[in-house]
């Protein structure tokens, strides 16, 4: 929610007197809102009067719940202001010319913008446009940076060089996934809160998904989202979630979730640049121990037969590669890949 309103002007600590409609007149519960220095800003406003306005994370919001990432709880101060940090942002476009940026109005910023690009269009096509994103989301500049400017360079412009600052393309972090069949962003939400394992490869969701981690995945660790599960899949055996670390690094995600509940995570602590040798022990495991839809490989897949005797490596093998116990690779499988005390196949989401 965003809140504004005159630089000298205050409300009340009732709730009828306050935008929240919280009653500061009385200690509220913990966490019964979240508002830092870093949410709150004054700007000078096109009226050329001075506002104080106010960001606070939505709580009826079904993916963030109330939470804000380190970059979206400081999106008040990232706004323009005559002072502080918001000053250095461009109140007007600027145009490279000589060596130097100089400023220049929004009706020839355009002109240009437009002219340059139908030229290019008409001469050599899409592929002959190319765009350097400064970000992919977040503070002050999820919506215009990811939905605006994706509809404007893929809709209708259709170019498909796109690339997002530290990316080399509009995609995934991991190389080559498309060429895999996995999607960027290839989990929803809800996937892991319903998961009966996580397995987590190379991320650290703490530091780097806050509201993900926080929001979705701890409470299925905590087995907070078990008559979830049950409503989704009756029949099926359901408990909390269990969660596979397999990363090199002792993350911060990995304390927390160990203090949570150590008994529900394990982590194969694998020697940089092993973990195709890990999936490839796993994946020959998996299959001499029969954990494996016979049905669907054969509808859905070619070469599965060739893929596991070119991959084919031993749990033993794999733990003198990666450096990472034989017992301790057999827990990971039998968690991610086992099938459940029902009979049913384990429910397990893979997030990088």
């Amino acid at each position: 929610h965003v809140y504004k309103w005159p630089e000298n002007e205050e409300g009340g600590r009732a709730p009828n007197q306050n935008a929240l409609g919280l009653d500061f007149r009385k200690q509220l519960p913990p966490l019964a809102t979240t508002m830092t220095a870093a949410m709150t800003n004054v700007i000078a406003d096109s009226d050329g009067k001075r506002y104080n306005i106010m960001v606070v994370p939505d709580k009826q919001c079904v993916v963030n719940q109330g939470l804000s990432s380190t970059r979206g709880g400081k999106m008040a101060s990232y706004m323009y202001a005559p002072d502080g940090l918001g000053k250095e942002r461009l109140a007007y476009p600027r145009l490279y010319t000589g060596d130097q940026w100089v400023d220049t109005t929004w009706d020839k910023a355009l002109a240009i913008y437009a002219g340059v690009t139908k030229k290019i269009l008409d001469k050599e096509g899409p592929n002959g446009l190319g765009f350097n994103c400064f970000d992919h989301g977040g503070a002050g500049g999820g919506f215009e940076n990811t939905w605006g400017t994706g509809k404007l360079m893929f809709t209708a412009l259709k170019t498909p060089l796109v690339r997002i600052h530290n990316r080399p393309a509009y995609n995934s972090e991991c190389h080559a996934t498309r060429d895999m069949g996995v999607g960027e962003l290839n989990n929803a939400y809800e996937d892991a809160e319903l998961a009966d394992t996580i397995v987590s490869i190379g991320a650290n969701q703490y530091e780097t998904q806050t509201n993900y981690f926080l929001a979705h995945w701890l409470p299925n660790l905590q087995g907070a989202t078990v008559e979830k599960k049950k409503k989704w899949f009756p029949g099926e055996a359901a408990e909390a979630g269990r969660i596979v670390f397999v990363d090199p690094r002792r993350t911060p995600t990995v304390t927390i979730c160990e203090t949570v509940a150590k008994d529900r995570v394990l982590h194969p602590e694998i020697e940089p640049g092993t973990d195709i040798a890990l999936f490839n022990g796993l994946f020959t495991y998996v299959i001499e121990q029969g954990w494996i839809d016979r049905d669907f490989i054969a509808k859905h897949t070619t070469g599965f037969d060739e893929a596991a005797k070119a991959n084919r490596l031993s749990l033993e093998e794999a733990s003198r590669i990666t450096g990472v116990p034989a017992a301790k690779l057999r827990q990971a499988a039998e968690w991610a890949y086992k099938p459940k005390a029902s009979g049913h196949r384990t429910r397990t989401m893979h997030g990088y």
